[in-house]
């Protein structure tokens, strides 16, 4: 979706620099200005790109954003978890249960971070994720989960080797990174992705 503003930033920037007039200045003048337009596109639609501009640490950057109100710090108690690959998109999901009738889904590449490795010696590693208690930082805009806080003690998880997702989706679960999920027991989930 970035890339399509930033596709558009550039085409409209521009046309309104050929209706002032551009084409009777210098050819290397419009050469500019699309190499001006394309290079600031970069920093318009690219809020991370301001953080290393900065100089801030990932840590200062997210103390910034709540600070400012733009994130919010979600803390959840999790029981059980359901995590399968998601072989379309190569992305982990878990379904982690939080309350009554209330779950969570994770799902990213980013959750490959805590699986556990023990088939090589260098990266040998347990499994770190889902943990009884965790806690996501999440933007109020758009809800992106820009980072989670994992906690120590590690709960079960039903791993999936072949998930029905087509049945999660008759469910109205969309996988989204971050989607909560009400009004759907767990042991239901469980059985239409088992």
């Amino acid at each position: 979706m970035r890339l399509l503003f930033a596709l558009i930033y550039i085409g409209l920037g521009m046309w309104i620099y050929f209706l002032v007039g551009g084409e009777y200045l210098h050819p290397f003048i419009s050469i500019g200005v699309w190499f001006a337009l394309m290079f600031s596109s970069v920093i318009v639609f690219n809020e991370g790109i301001l953080k290393k501009l900065k100089g801030q640490s990932e840590d200062e950057y997210l103390d910034e954003m709540l600070k400012k109100n733009l994130a919010k710090k979600e803390h959840y108690r999790a029981r059980k978890a359901i995590t399968f690959e998601d072989l379309s998109t190569g992305c982990l999901c878990h379904i982690i249960e939080i309350g009554v009738d209330s779950s969570i889904c994770l799902y990213g590449q980013y959750l490959y971070d805590y699986v556990e490795i023990a088939d090589d010696p260098e990266l040998n590693q347990q499994r770190k994720f889902p943990t009884s208690q965790f806690a996501l930082i999440r933007k109020n805009k758009n809800h992106e989960i820009l980072r989670i806080d994992i906690g120590d003690e590690v709960i079960e998880e039903v791993n999936v080797e072949n998930p029905k997702i087509d049945r999660l989706y008759e469910l109205g679960i969309k996988l989204d990174d971050g989607e909560l999920i009400k009004k759907i027991p767990f042991s239901r989930i469980l059985e239409a992705v088992a």
